[in-house]
């Protein structure tokens, strides 16, 4: 490198300008992958599933709602949150989802005799808030915990409809919670 006298600016080529920006972006690539990774991430929904609290008003423009979502906190979720999780029966498949019962509770399926089913350990039972139009658990029954990927923390887009999403309790008809908290189940 060469010295040169204060005050002067150094002039850089287009080849070194473009090689100076690529390794500036390239340093901060993995800052930012695992922030989408580890702390959290936008998404855009798709689909009526989760009509109205998502996707409620269609328009021609509009695709879906755009969502941000907590990875970071992805497992501290409870009965009436909002979650991603990947789909046990199509690979590569993600949904957005309520999580309607836990490990332990017994949950009446919404269409079926009217008996209960346990969600084992390691599981819940996730609904989407449109009954008849969502592919849920009274599909595919309880899914694994290790498949929910983050909580939805809010709504972004449209800013009409912008804010926290809303933990809505399940309908006490339907779920008879555990009557022990989420360490003591099953013999912890």
């Amino acid at each position: 490198r060469k010295l040169r006298p204060r005050g002067m600016t150094q002039v850089l080529s287009l080849s070194e300008r473009s090689k100076r920006f690529f390794l500036d972006v390239a340093r901060w690539v993995p800052v930012v992958l695992a922030v989408q990774e580890y702390v959290g991430t936008v998404r855009q929904t798709e689909g009526r599933s989760m009509q109205p609290t998502m996707n409620s008003t269609r328009a021609w423009w509009r695709i879906g709602d755009l969502l941000l979502l907590d990875r970071w906190h992805a497992r501290s979720y409870e009965r009436g949150d909002v979650v991603e999780l990947l789909s046990p029966c199509e690979v590569g498949a993600v949904l957005i989802k309520r999580v309607i019962g836990v490990e332990g509770d017994l949950v009446r399926p919404r269409c079926g005799d009217g008996s209960l089913v346990r969600v084992p350990r390691g599981h819940v039972w996730v609904e989407g808030d449109n009954g008849p139009l969502s592919h849920d658990s009274n599909a595919f029954g309880c899914v694994p915990a290790g498949l929910v990927q983050s909580r939805v923390a809010a709504k972004i887009l449209p800013l009409s409809e912008a804010g926290a999403i809303e933990c809505r309790p399940p309908p006490r008809d339907r779920v008879i919670p555990s009557r022990y908290p989420r360490a003591m189940r099953y013999g912890d």
